[in-house]
């Protein structure tokens, strides 16, 4: 069960007394803080200000003037600062970003991609090793977008890629990648948002367990993911996407330093050699740089789960368990701190990533450190934003924004729409804003206790996975978001021609969650049948509306048919 006992003797819905007051004091004016947040992110993009501004009016609507500051900074702010359970996120999160730092300067991620780089031998290969190098990069999206878009360019200009395609294959696997892996940048957020509205709600299983239990329910991050592999194998393309591939097989071969078709500033910034940012000979490069920490940090997290959630005797008498999910889903439930498991695993991961490159004189251990700490440094919006959200939810805990949501919605409330209509609301927001992180901390305090009023734990567990699959939607559509363009910089692409091109598959990808994933799940349809339809859907669009993009045709020889209403209208044919 999702309920924790703690919650058996309190009020309906796992809301207490004081919650229910603070319902019936505020009633739709506790939803202006949540509001008042999008607003401000829609039109300032400046993400830490709207959150910290919606923090101090709920403040005002709450206590008063006087307190607003005292209350916002002093409890919200600085209480979870130097909450225990926080500090762990805080430091798991900086420990993989100072680690990834580290495999990056150390020439190690780059060493990965250069061997993987090894067999490509055509534009299918090419195609299907970008994709590949993006699942293998799991642990950041950043990361992902600057270390595969670069590497992978020069090989998509000798086989005429188009740069459009390149960017739609690294942007389809930086932040589905890193939603779907239990270790990345991500999570830690994820889990710290999860983990304040569960207590609020009362439910047994912490931050790093929900997110767990949603794991099996992210649709869009693996329609998404099959859609850009699919497309990688079949060379088949529609829409936008198919005339940016034609025109860049008629085209002459281009020069990869010349950075043309690359947005505003990429030729500078993204535009340079793969591995720039290490400087270490090619000859010194080792690949166990990066491999060796990032599988200390996967092992050490499953070991520790066995060990605190007590069940290595389990293992011991019969191995086959680790392959069921619900042994790990209990064993989960059983662990006492998930944050404190990852960040056990994470710190020795740090430490071994420092000493690798040191030990073999890569680099020096003054460098070695001056990476890790860079690397952290990189991530202090991000660690501002996470504050920033936890004070918002807090907020609209004493408010009781997600009870008075429950009310006015009442009878009317059809529970089987709850986990649509929160993807497609996370959606709207996360276009809107061009921010993921901060559609999460929008919509989690509100959505969940809206799902959890239905009394479903199923419904529950899909509003999860909902909000976070809607807002790496949007965020994946939206022409403001930095993964987007990063994506676009990465590959040396024209930045709206990569989010125009790139709209009609995230868009399959998105038909498909809904209408093949969310929507059957909630009415009792099997998950495998769910996974089974949507595959087919996807295959079934690229193989029988797609067209080939000429994947052996030299060019000059390839001409795109006329009048085909799989192409876009007819004008500048850049690639």
């Amino acid at each position: 069960m999702l309920t924790g006992q703690a919650g058996a003797g309190a009020a309906p819905d796992g809301l207490d007394p004081g919650r229910q007051g603070a319902t019936a004091a505020f009633g739709v004016v506790s939803f202006v803080p949540p509001l008042l947040a999008t607003l401000l992110a829609v039109a300032s993009r400046r993400l830490v200000f709207s959150l910290l501004a919606a923090v101090f009016v709920g403040e005002v609507l709450r206590h008063g003037w006087l307190q607003a500051v005292p209350r916002g900074v002093g409890e919200h702010l600085v209480g979870k600062l130097f909450s225990p359970w926080h500090i762990q996120v805080l430091g798991f999160t900086c420990m993989l970003l100072g680690t990834v730092r580290v495999a990056t300067v150390s020439g190690g991620a780059q060493a990965v991609v250069d061997r993987v780089c090894g067999w490509v031998r055509s534009a299918r290969s090419t195609r299907v090793a970008t994709v590949l190098l993006g699942c293998l990069v799991f642990f950041d999206d950043y990361a992902n977008c600057m270390l595969v878009g670069p590497t992978m360019r020069p090989l998509s200009d000798r086989y005429r890629i188009a740069r459009e395609k390149l960017a739609y294959l690294v942007d389809s696997t930086a932040a589905p990648v890193a939603g779907l892996v239990l270790v990345s940048t991500w999570v830690g957020y994820e889990a710290g948002l999860f983990q304040e509205v569960g207590q609020e709600l009362g439910l047994a299983l912490e931050g790093y367990a929900l997110l767990f239990a949603a794991l099996p329910f992210r649709f869009y991050c693996v329609f998404a993911l099959v859609a850009a592999l699919t497309c990688a194998i079949l060379g088949r393309d529609f829409g936008p996407m198919l005339r940016a591939e034609r025109a860049a097989r008629r085209a002459a071969p281009r020069d990869a330093a010349s950075g043309r078709g690359a947005p505003e500033g990429a030729a500078a910034r993204g535009a340079a050699e793969p591995g720039e940012e290490s400087r270490v000979p090619v000859e010194r490069r080792r690949g166990r740089h990066a491999v060796l920490p990032i599988l200390t940090i996967l092992v050490g997290a499953l070991g520790g789960f066995l060990i605190d959630g007590g069940a290595v005797s389990v293992v011991a008498e019969r191995p086959s368990a680790v392959l069921s999910a619900g042994f790990w889903s209990q064993t989960l439930m059983a662990t006492p701190s998930h944050a404190a498991v990852l960040f056990r695993a994470a710190l020795v991961g740090a430490l071994l990533a420092m000493v690798l490159p040191a030990l073999e004189r890569v680099l020096s251990p003054r460098e070695s450190v001056e990476a890790f700490f860079a690397g952290i440094r990189s991530g202090g919006q991000a660690v501002l934003v996470l504050l920033s959200a936890w004070a918002l939810a807090a907020v609209c805990k004493e408010l009781g924004t997600g009870p008075t949501l429950i009310g006015l919605l009442g009878d009317d409330l059809a529970p089987v729409l709850v986990p649509v209509g929160t993807f497609l609301l996370a959606a709207l927001i996360a276009f809107s804003t061009g921010s993921a992180f901060g559609t999460m901390a929008m919509l989690i305090p509100v959505s969940l206790p809206v799902a959890h009023a239905t009394g479903s734990e199923m419904l529950l567990v899909l509003t999860a996975a909902a909000v976070l699959d809607g807002a790496i939607f949007g965020d994946h559509c939206s022409p403001i978001s930095d993964t987007t363009m990063m994506s676009s910089i990465g590959a040396g692409s024209d930045h709206l021609a990569h989010v125009a091109t790139q709209l009609p598959y995230a868009l399959l990808g998105m038909a498909a969650a809904l209408g093949l994933g969310y929507l059957p799940v909630a009415f009792g349809v099997p998950l495998v049948l769910c996974y089974g339809a949507g595959i087919a859907l996807v295959f079934v669009v690229f193989r029988f509306l797609g067209r080939p993009s000429g994947d052996d045709v030299e060019p000059g020889e390839l001409l795109a048919p006329q009048g085909s209403w799989l192409e876009a209208p007819q004008g500048n044919e850049e690639g």
